[in-house]
């Protein structure tokens, strides 16, 4: 009866353990193969037979235990062998527990929480740096050549639209503006003068040819030379008549008779110092005589009647002579066609450079004043300095309309568009933007990788951003609304793709592929291999394996 009751643990044991292992051989088997099954089938005897002499072993402790001075008393050869077969017993049934503990361990249940996958939204959102810069630059060139008056602004310096930049010395613009609306007044006078002179010669000319009016003009001259002679001859003999009667004058006022002088002015004091030859009335009259033809010949001298006639005509050739003169040269000169098309566009050419000389002149005046809120980022011009007509004089760069440029890699630069909505921070301050231009080319960074150049507009810049520093943008690539999305971290991956724990109904997992479409760093977009209303494992699958008995226990319950 002893017997009976210390084997039966024993059996119930062993049982047991046979059991745990043709367990571990059917649920192994599709992992491991027929190499699980080979090796089963020697440990489940080998259980068998440690467990049999465990048996022999432990009655025949119990029998022999209270002569064990007898059996020490045994050979030793007798005596070794007995403690070998004990060592081995014990081996045996040391393996037999750890393979006992391992089959146990692996069909032990395991717990896992469970979710049911939705339909929901999922958006992309790619985070750039990049630098802050302007879209609108202004360079402000000297529209005249004159001296700068006013200017006291330097790099760095913020203006407001119409504050004053630069202003240049009135007194020089005064000059130029002048001096411009001469030369103006002077293009349009050449021109009439022009147009003038070929119209008299056109009138003047009456039909003649230059060889008819210069032949005209040698007639003239002759005629204007024997008339000059005859006007001198004549004179000659006037004044030679008038020579002699004032020598015979002389010589009667010698005699105490008269004066020549008193006689033509009508003095009559050497009449009253006549002496008594003056009674003489033949030298008297003579004298008188004389005086009046003196009279007469000066008088004759300027108004001869003859002398007069030459004169007249005289000045009127000359006035014929002129007029052909104007006319030969005006015919010289007569413009054809070419000529005066030529003549307009010089005119039109001059009119137009002076008249926009004015206009600048009259633009700069009262100074020059900034078009939009900005930053002076360059000055070339000093107070005092002459400015050359098209040199730089400053650069206003705008703070209203400002962008970031970030550069993005070629792996993201197919989900970047132009239009896509972006969230900016400057110096902790929040805008919003969008994409305003991606570049048609690539190009490299300071690390040698190839990088597209692309620009953020923002909406709703402040005074404080300060251009040429940091920003970070983060832009709305994808997005999809009313899809199956899934918790990133309960999607595996291996060699065979993505993949997502499932239950059977046994209780055991089994694994389902899936199709990633949008992904971010906590989801995924499941395109392909789930359906709304599936449940799935939300345990780190990393820890779980396909045939895993589980119990579930659903997810926020």
């Amino acid at each position: 009866m002893s017997e009976k009751k210390t084997t039966e643990p024993n059996e119930t044991a062993t049982g047991t353990d046979n059991a745990d292992a043709k367990t571990i051989t059917k649920e192994t088997e599709p992992a491991t193969g027929t190499n699980v099954v080979q090796t089963a089938a020697p440990v489940e005897k080998a259980e068998s037979k440690a467990a049999s002499k465990s048996d022999s072993e432990a009655k025949k402790e119990v029998s022999d235990s209270s002569s064990r001075s007898s059996a020490l008393s045994l050979p030793k050869h007798k005596k070794g062998k007995k403690w070998l077969i004990i060592l081995a017993v014990i081996l045996i049934a040391v393996i037999a527990l750890v393979f006992y503990v391992i089959n146990k361990g692996k069909n032990a249940i395991t717990p896992v929480t469970v979710t049911t996958v939705s339909n929901g939204s999922i958006e992309v959102i790619s985070s750039y740096s990049g630098t802050i810069a302007s879209n609108e630059l202004k360079s402000y060139y000297s529209q005249v050549t004159a001296p700068i008056s006013e200017m006291k602004l330097h790099v760095g310096d913020r203006v407001k639209k119409g504050d004053l930049l630069y202003k240049y010395a009135e007194d020089d613009l005064a000059l130029l503006k002048e001096q411009a609306s001469l030369t103006l007044a002077q293009s349009e006078g050449n021109y009439t003068g022009s147009l003038q002179k070929n119209a008299i010669a056109t009138i003047n000319a009456n039909g003649m040819s230059l060889s008819a009016i210069n032949s005209r003009l040698d007639e003239i001259t002759a005629q204007v030379d024997s008339l000059n002679d005859k006007i001198n001859e004549k004179t000659a003999r006037m004044q030679q008549t008038l020579t002699d009667l004032q020598k015979t004058t002389m010589d009667v006022d010698q005699n105490g008779i008269s004066d020549t002088t008193d006689a033509a002015q009508g003095n009559t004091a050497p009449t009253d110092r006549m002496t008594e030859k003056d009674e003489k009335d033949k030298n008297k009259q003579m004298s008188l005589a004389l005086q009046e033809s003196i009279n007469d010949v000066q008088y004759a001298l300027q108004y001869d009647p003859e002398l007069l006639a030459w004169k007249k005509q005289i000045n009127d050739l000359n006035e014929e002579k002129n007029r052909l003169s104007e006319a030969s040269a005006a015919e010289s000169a007569r413009m054809t066609s070419g000529d005066r098309t030529a003549l307009e566009a010089q005119k039109e050419l001059s009119s137009l450079e002076n008249s926009n000389t004015i206009a600048s002149i009259e633009s700069v005046e009262n100074g020059i004043t900034a078009e939009f809120d900005g930053v002076v980022t360059e000055v070339s011009a000093e107070e005092g300095a002459m400015a050359q007509k098209g040199s730089k004089v400053i650069t206003i760069t705008s703070t209203d309309d400002i962008r970031i440029d970030i550069q993005i890699s070629k792996s993201d630069i197919g989900r970047v568009k132009e239009g896509q909505l972006a969230d900016v921070t400057i110096s902790g301050e929040s805008y919003t933007g969008k994409v305003a231009q991606i570049s048609g080319a690539a190009s490299k960074n300071s690390s040698g990788v190839a990088v597209v150049n692309t620009q953020i507009s923002i909406d709703n810049p402040s005074d404080s951003i300060i251009l040429g520093t940091e920003a970070t943008t983060r832009i709305h690539t994808d997005k999809a609304d009313d899809t199956l999305v899934v918790s990133y971290e309960y999607i595996g991956a291996d060699a065979d793709g993505d993949f997502v724990y499932m239950i059977d109904d046994s209780g055991m997992l089994y694994r389902r592929n899936v199709t990633i479409g949008l992904s971010t760093s906590t989801d995924a977009q499941i395109i392909e291999g789930l359906e709304a209303g599936d449940v799935i494992v939300t345990a780190d699958p990393d820890s779980l394996y396909e045939g895993m008995p589980v119990l579930p226990e659903m997810e926020n319950e």
